[in-house]
């Protein structure tokens, strides 16, 4: 019984410390490959990179919107907080704001509903005690989603969601 016993507690103690591992390091590689593809790409003005408009020959991320503007901005909070602007639609369309952090998780959203559409600026800290909005880590991506419809007008909305920015405040 004992000869069955150490291997089968062998394999099972194998199994859960290579599952512990995928969990935590896998989201943290990927989301590494994330960051160095949006900083590959460069940044326009604030620190965000703001994607064309997606069409089926342009994606780049499987079963991304084609009615959605997407604006990233890839940030690292080690050198100070940092300040983001959030514009908000008028044209009454949906607009949000999703915080990611280093490994993947969600950790804020924020919508034009809850902002009542009013334009926002936050502080985004790694500080838990700053009374700023608190990331877990101190890298991760802030994607902004504006989404259009055949009434929007395209260069208007696009003109919008370049008030998206993200400055370090350590730079100003």
């Amino acid at each position: 019984m004992m000869r069955l016993l150490v291997p089968l507690g062998l394999f099972l103690a194998s199994f859960l410390a290579a599952g512990l591992f995928t969990l935590n390091a896998v989201p943290a590689v990927i989301m590494g490959k994330a960051m160095e593809r949006i900083e590959a790409a460069g940044a326009a003005s604030g620190g965000v990179r703001h994607a064309p408009r997606l069409r089926e020959d342009n994606q780049t991320i499987v079963r991304a919107s084609p009615d959605i503007l997407y604006s990233v901005c890839a940030y690292d909070l080690s050198e100070g907080d940092l300040e983001l602007s959030i514009p908000w639609p008028a044209d009454g369309n949906y607009a949000s704001i999703s915080f990611y952090d280093a490994r993947t998780n969600n950790f804020a959203v924020i919508s034009d509903r809850e902002a009542e559409g009013e334009a926002m600026h936050l502080i985004l800290s790694s500080d838990p005690n700053a009374s700023a909005l608190h990331a877990p880590t101190e890298r991760g991506l802030a994607l902004y989603r504006r989404v259009i419809n055949a009434e929007t007008d395209l260069e208007a909305a696009d003109a919008d969601r370049r008030g998206f920015t993200c400055t370090s405040l350590s730079d100003q």
